[in-house]
């Protein structure tokens, strides 16, 4: 199985790094080697558009509230023509719809007038864009004439849905404060030594800042597994671009270990040498 085994050094005031360390006993076979490194500088903190995650429930909060129901059933009942479908939705329909969607979606991450501020902006894009698609793209009118309640009130609140899911990038965001990713930059090169002479790297470029998601992309894998003894050297040739600030140089060996199974079946065999033996 495969460990990790992290050796850390730090260079102040642009220092150079020359240091021996010692290896754990069960790292003899070195497969591969990663090299991470850190400047912490003082950084300003910026506005960053985060997304919300897109509310659940739409379509059943909006077929649940009685009032809005009525209403379809009304429309359904007195509206014979185009101008008097679109007067009595916008000014009757519309308002209750926004209701129900501006009480139902709600964030707990968000405060009081972040939550207001999310309403207000649901509010105002169906007041100003939700009639026309409607009635120009969903093509209420002529459908809704062959329809029962039901089959209309179920087509109002998917249409809902569609709408707002189209735009969802525009509504379900929220602007938070985070600390600015410092730039990357070459901060020097690393050489890595075991076995006296042999070289895990060499004048390595090493790049501070760096954005790291998942280490075992990082890893620089070997073509075969790299017998090793107990040390391994360190050095390190700062090129003095980290000015006043401490670099922080992380080094993961990756190494094969044996399993617990393994290990058991070694001592087995060893104590029946021994019993052989004796």
């Amino acid at each position: 199985m495969k460990r990790y085994f992290v050796i850390t050094h730090k260079s102040e005031d642009n220092s150079h790094i020359n240091e021996q360390d010692l290896l754990p006993a069960s790292c003899k076979l070195i497969t591969g080697l990663a090299v991470i490194a850190i400047v912490k500088k003082q950084t300003e903190l910026i506005d960053v558009v985060g997304s919300l995650a897109f509310p659940q429930a739409l379509i059943t909060d909006l077929l649940n509230d009685e009032h809005i129901t009525g209403l379809f059933y009304s429309y359904l009942r007195t509206r014979a023509n185009e101008y008097d479908s679109r007067a009595f939705f916008e000014s009757e329909i519309l308002p209750e719809i926004i209701r129900v969607l501006t009480n139902g979606i709600t964030y707990s991450c968000l405060d009081k007038d972040e939550q207001q501020e999310l309403s207000d902006h649901i509010a105002q894009m169906f007041n100003e864009q939700f009639i026309d698609y409607i009635y120009n793209e969903a093509n209420l009118f002529a459908r809704g004439l062959g329809m029962t309640n039901l089959e209309f009130s179920d087509f109002i609140a998917q249409q809902t849905l569609v709408f707002t899911y189209q735009h969802k990038d525009a509504l379900f965001k929220r602007t938070i404060k985070t600390y600015e990713q410092p730039e990357s930059y070459e901060c020097g090169n690393i050489s890595l030594l075991i076995n006296g002479n042999s070289f895990l790297l060499r004048d390595y470029m090493v790049m501070a800042n760096r954005k790291v998601k998942h280490l075992h992309k990082e890893v620089i894998p070997f073509h075969e597994p790299l017998e090793v003894n107990s040390n391994i050297y360190t050095v390190f040739k700062s090129n003095k671009n980290s000015g006043d600030n401490i670099l922080t140089i992380r080094i993961y060996i990756e190494y094969e270990a044996p399993s617990k199974k393994e290990l058991q079946l070694s001592n087995t065999n060893q104590e029946e040498a021994t019993n052989e033996h004796e």
